[in-house]
């Protein structure tokens, strides 16, 4: 009993450090969820404007697609949803940790920068060049060992105020 207390322990924690290089590495993202049911990553993205789910679609679906055409891999959980309140956006996007890598993460983050640049809600932050490398480094190593453990609980990461919040 103690042994499966500590293995879960071992693999939120694991979860839980992901999570805080992702935000760490890409301040544009507000939040990222682990969700358990699906095994899946949730990002979280906040633009200063009312956003149509399909002008998201037409930026992101594509790309997405001809990456892991490229990457020869098959997307299990790919979904997009806006939800658009007055003058704000809550853009989120699910991925399958299956088929997932940081360099797909960096690629959302770009398309997402390069489509809304000046409407999207990020910290500012100057981390050296070499710093940001080895968060990439990071994130691409926890993901390949995330992909094959069964983490029993959910665990979200928020960005606030500069500061990132983990809870499970």
């Amino acid at each position: 009993m103690l042994d499966k207390i500590h293995k879960d322990s071992k693999q939120v924690s694991e979860g839980a450090d992901l999570l805080t290089s992702i935000l760490t590495r890409y301040p544009e993202l507000g939040a990222v969820h682990y969700w358990c049911e699906e095994h899946a990553l949730k990002f979280t993205f906040m633009l200063k404007q009312p956003l149509e789910l399909e002008t998201v679609q037409v930026v992101l679906r594509p790309a997405m697609e001809l990456y892991h055409h490229l990457e020869r891999q098959t997307i299990r959980v790919f979904q997009i949803s806006c939800h658009s309140e007055e003058d704000v956006s809550v853009l989120k996007v699910v991925r399958d940790l299956e088929s997932i890598s940081q360099g797909e993460v960096g690629l959302l983050v770009e398309l997402l920068k390069g489509a809304f640049a000046k409407q999207l809600v990020y910290d500012e932050t100057s981390l050296p060049e070499e710093e940001l490398e080895i968060h990439e480094e990071v994130i691409n190593q926890m993901l390949s060992s995330i992909k094959h453990m069964d983490i029993s609980k959910n665990v979200i990461a928020l960005r606030d105020e500069g500061r990132v919040l983990v809870f499970n």
